[in-house]
């Protein structure tokens, strides 16, 4: 995609491209957050005739700027984006809301299922979606809480709901049952039970009361504990650390015509979620 600066004044906002819903709490922080570091994403923008673009994706981070431009106009005098193909405007808003909307643990399921059900590579389906595939191993370890159930299924619930970071579900993966009751008896419940206060913190979190534990006080407290409370010892979970970081690099794509094969049966699965990202992908890999 061709990268462009443009000036706010020549962004363009259509009806058909805009979510009919918002929560006014995201954004707030949305705004805050580029009022602070900027933008970290640029929006997608399709050329008109006469010099405009219309916004695609981005809707809502436009908004945000203009808001903080009425109070300094001297900030943003040009937007970053993406220019794509204006003929496949609502393919690409939808297959933006599609993983936008999706939940961490639904969207660490919909992974596993094209992956060990439709055979589709992971390094494909992270290209697809727009993510690292050091990103995409998250919600496999996503996946591997949810398997684990108990209080670590809670984990990814309360992920969620936004109360735990979805960012690094390997620091919870790496203890034992007793390790992660431990680490939330000693450093979240204050006395409750570990089970009924993820409940709460989970039923708070949908209703819009988060109260957020950052990524850095998960490492903090589920690191340097006893040696009983972790799956491995220190050289394994080292190692398994270098690995993961060496799985990262960017593999070169193969033939993906096993991937199209079980992709075009998945599309016509009852689940809407599974039929829509699959045809989708479909697109992308032919």
């Amino acid at each position: 995609m061709r990268t462009l600066s443009i000036s706010p004044d020549k962004l363009v906002l259509s009806d058909d491209l805009i979510r009919s819903s918002t929560s006014k709490v995201f954004e707030e922080r949305l705004e805050a957050s580029i009022a602070k570091i900027g933008l970290a994403e640029p929006i997608k923008v399709a050329p008109l005739p006469g010099g405009s673009y219309l916004v695609v994706d981005g809707v809502m981070r436009l908004r945000a700027i203009n808001s903080i431009r009425t109070r300094n106009p001297a900030l943003f005098q040009t937007v970053p984006a993406f220019q794509v193909d204006f003929n496949a405007r609502f393919e690409i808003r939808f297959q933006t809301d599609i993983y936008q909307d999706l939940l961490p643990s639904q969207l660490a399921v919909l992974v596993e299922h094209l992956h060990k059900a439709e055979g589709v590579r992971k390094n494909e389906i992270a290209s697809y979606i727009g993510v690292s595939p050091a990103t995409l191993r998250n919600y496999t370890g996503l996946w591997r809480l949810i398997q684990r159930a108990g209080l670590f299924a809670k984990v990814v619930h309360l992920m969620d709901a936004r109360v735990f970071p979805s960012s690094n579900p390997y620091a919870w993966l790496r203890l034992t049952p007793a390790g992660l009751r431990y680490v939330f008896e000693t450093y979240l419940t204050d006395g409750e039970r570990p089970e009924r206060w993820a409940d709460s913190r989970i039923r708070e979190g949908l209703q819009g009361h988060i109260t957020i534990y950052p990524a850095k006080f998960i490492e903090e407290i589920t690191n340097s504990l006893p040696p009983q409370y972790y799956r491995e010892g220190e050289q394994v979970r080292s190692m398994k650390k270098r690995l993961g970081l060496r799985r990262s690099v960017r593999l070169k794509p193969r033939n993906s015509s096993d991937a199209l094969a079980n992709l075009h049966r998945v599309s016509r699965s009852r689940d809407e979620v599974l039929r829509v990202a699959a045809k989708s992908l479909r697109l992308y890999l032919q």
